[in-house]
């Protein structure tokens, strides 16, 4: 005996329903974390994922520029890159966890010396650019820290209070003048 059109119809409805009620009770299951579906705005998702990647990016240049023929200051600047960020870094992770945002990001690539910091043949080293680029990175990391400061999550709210001053420390380093407005 053929099935009929309506036996098949119902036949792939409900493998299909069935199918799908596999991490019933599961309210965090597997298919959620490889969705990227998270339990928080996309602000704060926006802010997980880039300063998280600009943090640990910044701290693998830093020792990078520990060890090349860089200028004193480029060097204290960059020790404090490693200063503010090694503790931000699995801050930032533990943070992530509860928001069901996922650290490092399994997507992001593994760090490489820009070309453009790398110490030439001659054994010099951009000094200046590398202090420009770190005041760059310090004014968007700040930005992403001034629009979490009003989020509605608390716990990011706090984070952001007791980050913001540390940041700021850190562009002024650099030269960076701080605009009272943004952050206020």
């Amino acid at each position: 005996m053929i099935p009929n059109r309506t036996s098949i119809i119902a036949a792939i409805a409900a493998i299909t329903l069935f199918g799908s009620c596999r991490n019933l009770g599961e309210p965090y299951g597997r298919d959620k974390l490889y969705n990227n579906a998270t339990n928080i705005d996309f602000e704060g998702f926006t802010f997980f994922k880039t300063v998280h990647e600009k943090a640990v990016f910044e701290t693998h240049l830093a020792k990078h520029v520990q060890s090349a023929p860089a200028s004193p200051a480029a060097k204290e600047v960059a020790a404090k890159v490693i200063e503010t960020y090694e503790e931000v870094i699995p801050e930032l992770e533990n943070l992530a966890v509860e928001s069901l945002v996922i650290l490092p990001d399994p997507g992001m690539p593994v760090f490489t010396v820009p070309h453009h910091f790398a110490a030439d043949s001659l054994g010099s080293f951009d000094s200046e650019g590398y202090i420009a680029h770190v005041q760059h990175e310090q004014q968007i990391i700040l930005e992403q820290l001034s629009r979490v400061d009003h989020n509605t999550v608390k716990s990011l709210n706090r984070y952001a209070k007791e980050k913001l001053p540390l940041v700021n420390e850190l562009y002024a380093l650099t030269g960076g003048k701080e605009d009272h407005g943004a952050h206020h």
